[in-house]
């Protein structure tokens, strides 16, 4: 009897001990790992929801830049932290989704080394094209490129990226033929479409203000689910009957896999909090983002979603680990 009252007490403690850390949390500063430089939409949504978080919690956010390898060298560095809830990773689509089908090892699992915490936005990406391109539809676009085969090329950021292969399935499906240039970013590839030197790419909402205003591109169709708030006379690429060309650009927060349940349920109730707050959901729906905040289990659907369409794709722009 002494034995199993022992017992209860440890497990009693234990439960304490774990209700006591999550509304504690957090009581030191909280580190977020961008694994892509600064200046990018990753490190702007970091930042922005790093303020208020730090705000609501009373306590510092370090939003900490590890680029590098397609940011794979950040990602390992957030996978490899202790799973206290002390250290999360902020990151986009292709850290857990493409990866994996670029890379022929990994220091990370994109299934089992992080935690999905939240969808916290995403933005729909616009099919982009040259002024000069005579075409003003997606319907438009793929019957001039079929009657001037070779005609035409796209500027994607390099191999795997979302312009590569939403492009190569276009090919695929359409039965059409596209030359792709890889460029080394996305800033001279959107120069390179407003030169018409290639004739099309896709790149969020917000990376296109310039090109936009400068009148040297122009939009046709946007990959989102419903139109764009900044853009709402683009329409989707499903209203264009193009279904299979939707793309966003989502961004989550991970914690390293073994973080408490009661600590990411802590950061989801806080992320909503943060949501609801009228002016800044406002700055983030001008800059073309759309407010997610999801749950764990809605964050998973998407992602086992999209890596399936990802398989497709890179199958049809024939990438192969590297």
């Amino acid at each position: 009897m002494k034995s199993i009252l022992l017992k209860l007490l440890a497990i009693s403690a234990g439960l304490l001990i774990g209700s006591t850390s999550a509304a504690a949390y957090p009581d030191k500063p909280v580190r977020i790992i961008v694994p892509w430089p600064a200046g990018g939409g990753a490190d702007y949504v970091a930042r922005a929801f790093g303020k208020e978080l730090s705000d609501l919690w009373k306590q510092s956010v370090i939003i900490e830049n590890v680029g590098g390898a397609g940011s794979v060298i950040g990602a390992e560095r957030a996978a490899r932290a202790a799973p206290d809830g002390y250290t999360l990773m902020l990151t986009i689509n292709g850290t857990i989704t493409s990866n994996r089908f670029l890379y022929k090892s990994l220091p990370y699992d994109p299934d089992k080394s992080f935690v999905p915490v939240s969808q916290l936005v995403q933005s729909g990406q616009l099919i982009l094209v040259s002024s000069a391109v005579q075409a003003n539809s997606m319907k438009e676009l793929v019957e001039q490129i079929r009657k001037s085969p070779n005609s035409m090329s796209y500027a994607s950021y390099g191999n795997g990226t979302q312009p590569n292969l939403l492009f190569e399935l276009m090919k695929k499906r359409e039965g059409i033929d596209i030359l792709h240039v890889p460029y080394k970013g996305l800033a001279p590839a959107l120069t390179a479409v407003m030169a018409n030197e290639v004739q099309m790419t896709v790149v969020s909402p917000s990376s296109a203000t310039g090109a936009l205003n400068s009148g040297r591109a122009k939009p046709i169709a946007i990959g989102s689910a419903s139109r764009s708030s900044a853009l709402p006379d683009v329409p989707t690429v499903s209203e264009a009957n193009f279904p299979y060309m939707a793309a966003t650009i989502w961004f989550g927060l991970f914690s390293p896999a073994g973080t408490p349940p009661e600590i990411v349920q802590k950061l989801q109730s806080d992320i909503a909090t943060v949501v609801r707050q009228p002016a800044f959901a406002k700055s983030l729906e001008e800059r073309g983002f759309d407010i997610v905040a999801s749950d764990s289990a809605q964050f998973v659907k998407v992602i086992q979603e999209e890596t399936a369409r990802t398989a497709e794709m890179a199958e049809a722009a024939n990438i192969k680990p590297e």
